[in-house]
């Protein structure tokens, strides 16, 4: 028998991500998939060729004798998933952010402590290489004493994105930040030793009509006492960037997904000077294949609840700080 057996949980565009990167390794198989829809996860499945499929997570991993599931439903429904997963003693990798509330997502981490199973977060950006160095570096003292580390998320997403889930409170949980800009607010307080306190934040719904910010600004203090930025969009035409900025007493640098942008380190040449940029399939790949590896070593994933939890709290005092946004512009 496969010694990993995964039931996909949700079956919408990112689950297609999660089957490429389980079908690149051995000794596991997909062989069950939930949805809220029976007839729709039965289509899923029949399109994929797995075997079990239906609307109950306790009927299909029982029939499926599933070992593991992967959760790719949207953010406020993480928490059922996982407590769901755990109670029936299933090792859960979950979709980021883990939830939308640092309460829920407190009582997701005990769930699975508790069951003695492996909770992985999709944090996958922490296996590229560049910000592997990058972490090492700061670690290191090769910057010296990191002073300032600024994070730009800025995006456009139109009003049909919008014509959903997204930008809603209950399901969302918010804006940019806590959705386009996790992964990258998550690298920065990763690559700080997390945080300390969010110092100001302002929102502002610029273009959309959402419940939630489309624009912001946040003034954080981290966990190495760096002090920076974080600018978190959808309103901005026209843009996709996303920008790490470190400065050290010793050097900077800048990095976004595709590697280094800038280096200026004295007496250090700069390294992976690399070509074609970062494909994300592999960084599934590698979170895949590290989510399998911890449930055979018996260990904690490389991004597991506790450490991807500190995302979600600092978001949540950023949200705090700021309180509702201001609306400069509505279409209605």
């Amino acid at each position: 028998m496969t010694n990993h057996r995964i039931v996909l949980i949700g079956h919408g565009t990112i689950s297609g991500a999660y089957l490429k990167a389980f079908a690149s390794l051995p000794n596991n198989e997909i062989v069950g998939v939930v949805g809220r829809n029976e007839q729709r996860a039965e289509a899923f499945a029949k399109q994929h060729g797995i075997a079990v499929s239906g609307i109950s997570l306790a009927e299909v991993a029982s029939r499926s004798n599933a070992t593991a599931v992967v959760i790719c439903t949207p953010n406020a429904l993480h928490e059922e998933a996982v407590l769901s997963a755990a109670q029936l003693g299933l090792h859960c990798l979950c979709e980021k952010p883990l939830h939308i509330s640092v309460a829920k997502q407190q009582e997701m981490i005990a769930a699975c402590e508790q069951a003695g199973v492996r909770l992985a977060v999709s944090f996958m950006r922490r296996f590229t290489e560049h910000w592997q160095l990058i972490k090492q570096m700061m670690d290191d003292g090769k910057l010296g004493r990191i002073i300032a580390v600024d994070t730009t998320i800025k995006h456009y997403r139109t009003a049909a994105y919008y014509d959903s889930w997204h930008g809603t409170y209950e399901i969302d949980g918010g804006g940019p930040f806590i959705q386009q800009g996790s992964h990258i607010i998550d690298l920065a307080q990763w690559l700080c030793g997390g945080f300390q306190e969010v110092t100001d934040a302002r929102l502002f719904r610029l273009v959309h009509d959402i419940e939630t910010e489309d624009h912001g600004y946040a003034i954080v203090r981290y966990g190495n006492d760096a002090v920076g930025m974080i600018t978190a969009s959808t309103a901005c035409a026209g843009m996709g960037r996303e920008l790490i900025e470190i400065s050290g007493t010793a050097g900077s640098l800048s990095a976004d997904f595709n590697g280094l942008v800038s280096w200026s380190v004295p007496g250090m040449e700069q390294p992976l000077k690399q070509e074609g940029g970062i494909v994300a399939e592999s960084l599934f790949n590698r979170l895949a294949d590290d989510f399998l590896r911890s449930i055979e070593q018996n260990r904690p994933p490389f991004v597991d609840g506790v450490s991807a939890g500190v995302t979600t709290e600092l978001i949540s005092h950023i949200y705090s700080k700021a309180g509702l946004p201001v609306v400069t512009h509505t279409n209605s």
